[in-house]
């Protein structure tokens, strides 16, 4: 009768996780001499593990008589809490007693929590040891065990030996194929996992809610949409619509195959929302960029109690950096302040790339005043940001700054910072960084020296940009076209037309960047007819329709070659180049180049009519007049400046210096050497006048 009551009460403190009372309960059957109950040491050992005192269960059962001892259904109380704990270096250590143990023998409940064990710890040689004893014990039928067997040796990334175990099961239940779908799911193998689950069900046994989820993962992960609604059809059939984690894999499924409307109307029938299904749907959301959505199901989240994890928050921050929405992303920047969520520093990147997007310079950087600083996530979202707004100068400051404080630049920070080399054409810069990345061992990374290309490119080498260009395995649209500019950019145009049409030899097809590199050659060069062809070539052969910059490119070409009507004629054929503000400017350029004043008076105009603000048209004005000795008109456009209140945005020169990049604005003394540098321009200008 006191053993009955005894195991009563410690059901109660298992449920309330009381460790006193369990402790008095304790006292209560040492003093009732039922230390030799196993049921009641059972329930003893099971109390102290789910209040998480260890050193007390153990004790349950070393100090106990030996008849407690020699019961497996202790020893299997201590393995399972052990394993329940992820103490698996003790649940191995107590099956190790077990084995040398005279009076007892592991059973078929003793080794799945072995098998467990073995399985986190990692060790395949250990692993065989235990395979091998379940043979000779004769559990190896058991379906549990062998299961057991199957997730043991998929987690050593074995899966041979897991499908080898599986198909030598005498009987299997839905459970061991759950487990073996499971295997092949989570190690990457999603198109098996699919395979097993189809042939689970031409076995004859029903899928239950885990089958339908990892089936259903399975789809989300090939993007294979199709299969993904027969299964929800199934899971519809046979009552599982409604399960937690079925529907919450659906949400997820359709969301990423692009069916937000299903994903939706799926989420919106489920009887909770878990935390799951919500960034399921946030996910589904952030890939279209729908911050407003994002944040209604935050603010739902809010209101119903389930709280926001940082994945949330971070998913949601994309969301609204894709859309540029400040506001949207204010808002959760808010949530996060209000409620000490302790951000990590995805959460912190997520905001400072944020804020670089909508052009909140200054709130990025406090935050990464506030982020941690040695991961290199960190300084590659600055990097980005400052790229992303040009700010080519700061991109390169927080490179030097990064690599100071010891930060390890990984592929992500040397594919940020190289465009800004490329940007400012500082050459040794960008060698220094080539040395960096090869000393990190990454010229294997494709998208790596396609940055390296582009840079060499962009800053003249055009030899170095030729000998990595022939060293890429695999040359796409891309590195074509970073080569057909660097050579039409650089002085080489016959090169950079045999490179265009080498790489339609190489079945490589152009794109409508590549067209704008090999039109700007033309364009450099003087080569007028070809210009024109390839111009032609785009839509008629390729299919391309030709943008604005194509326009550009052929307006520059015909001005280079006096053809000026002609090129005002092809602007006037279209309403999108008819009122395009750079179209006209390249041709006014052009006018003033050829000294056409009539043409290029009448394009000013229009220019001043629809641009009144801009002081690049009245700048090239006046330098026309001013170049004919128009010295009336020149002077009433100088006036026209005055009255309006514009001025000349100041030119802006650099130059690298022992590895540092320092720019120079017109009129600027901001430079703490400021003072020697006028000294010196002073001195030259001396000289200069001194010469003449």
């Amino acid at each position: 009768m006191e053993s009955t009551k005894l195991l009563s009460l410690l059901r109660v403190c298992t449920s309330a996780k009381s460790l006193k009372q369990t402790k008095l309960l304790h006292q209560r059957t040492l003093a009732l001499g039922l230390q030799s109950d196993v049921v009641l040491c059972k329930s003893l050992i099971n109390v102290y593990f789910a209040c998480k005192d260890h050193s007390s269960a153990r004790l349950v059962s070393e100090y106990n008589n030996i008849d407690v001892r020699s019961d497996v259904y202790i020893w299997n109380s201590l393995l399972s809490g052990y394993a329940k704990s992820s103490m698996f270096d003790e649940a191995l250590e107590v099956f190790r007693r077990l084995l040398n143990c005279d009076v007892c023998v592991a059973d078929s409940y003793t080794y799945p929590n072995v098998i467990k064990a073995c399985g986190a710890l990692g060790g395949e040689f250990r692993g065989g040891m235990i395979h091998s004893l379940v043979v000779k014990s004769g559990h190896v039928c058991d379906v549990v065990v062998a299961s057991s067997l199957v997730g043991m040796y998929a987690k050593f990334d074995l899966l041979g030996d897991s499908v080898q175990v599986f198909d030598e099961m005498p009987e299997r239940d839905v459970a061991c194929w759950n487990t073996v779908i499971s295997c092949f799911y989570q190690s990457g193998e999603a198109e098996k996992a699919l395979e097993l689950f189809d042939r689970m069900e031409r076995s004859g046994f029903e899928p239950n809610s885990v089958s339908l989820t990892v089936g259903i993962s399975a789809c989300s992960r090939l993007l294979c949409l199709e299969r993904g609604k027969e299964i929800h059809r199934k899971c519809v059939k046979n009552g599982f619509e409604w399960d937690e984690y079925v529907s919450s894999a659906l949400v997820d499924m359709y969301g990423k195959c692009g069916c937000l409307e299903m994903a939706r109307e799926v989420f919106e029938h489920m009887p909770r929302k878990s935390l799951v299904a919500c960034n399921s749907m946030i996910r589904g959301f952030v890939g279209r960029g729908d911050s407003k959505s994002c944040i209604e199901i935050l603010s739902r989240m809010i209101i119903e109690g389930t709280r926001p994890s940082q994945t949330t928050l971070t998913s949601i921050l994309m969301a609204c950096s894709r859309s540029s929405n400040l506001g949207h992303g204010k808002f959760v920047h808010g949530y996060v302040i209000r409620s000490f969520v302790d951000a990590d520093v995805f959460l912190n990147c997520s905001l400072i790339d944020l804020y670089f997007k909508c052009g909140e310079i200054k709130l990025a950087e406090t935050i990464f005043a506030n982020t941690q600083k040695d991961v290199v996530e960190s300084w590659n979202v600055m990097i980005s940001g400052y790229v992303s707004v040009g700010n080519w100068f700061k991109a390169i400051e927080v490179y030097d700054e990064m690599v100071s404080v010891g930060v390890k630049p990984d592929v992500v920070t040397f594919t940020s910072v190289l465009p800004a080399c490329s940007q400012l054409a500082v050459l040794e810069k960008g060698k220094r960084i080539h040395l960096s990345i090869s000393e990190s061992g990454l010229e294997t990374d494709e998208l790596l020296m396609g940055a390296l290309l582009d840079m060499y490119s962009k800053c003249g080498d055009v030899k170095e940009a030729s000998r990595i260009f022939k060293s890429m395995p695999e040359k796409d649209v891309v590195s074509w076209t970073v080569m057909i500019s660097a050579y039409g950019s650089h002085g080489q145009p016959r090169e950079a037309l045999h490179h265009f049409d080498e790489m339609q030899k190489f079945g490589v097809k152009p794109d409508g960047v590549t067209f704008l590199a090999i039109l700007s050659a033309c364009s450099h060069a003087g080569f007028i007819d070809e210009g024109i062809t390839f111009f032609s070539q785009m839509s008629s052969i390729d299919g391309i329709k030709p943008q604005i910059e194509h326009y550009s490119c052929l307006i520059d070409i015909l001005g280079r070659a006096g053809r000026l009507l002609e090129a005002y004629d092809i602007i006037q054929q279209k309403t999108e180049t008819r009122d395009d503000a750079e179209l006209l400017r390249s041709l006014f350029s052009a006018c003033c180049l050829q000294r056409d004043h009539s043409l290029g008076s009448r394009i000013a105009r229009l220019l001043l009519e629809r641009y009144p603000d801009d002081a690049s048209t009245y700048t090239v004005l006046f330098n026309m007049y001013a170049s004919s000795e128009s010295w009336d008109a020149a002077r009433e456009v100088k006036l026209k400046m005055k009255e309006v209140g514009l001025k000349k945005k100041p030119g802006c020169s650099w130059i690298e210096i022992n590895e540092q990049v320092c720019h120079f604005f017109a009129e600027d003394r901001s430079h703490p050497q400021a003072e020697n540098v006028y000294e010196c321009l002073a001195l030259l200008s001396g000289h200069i006048q001194a010469g003449q």
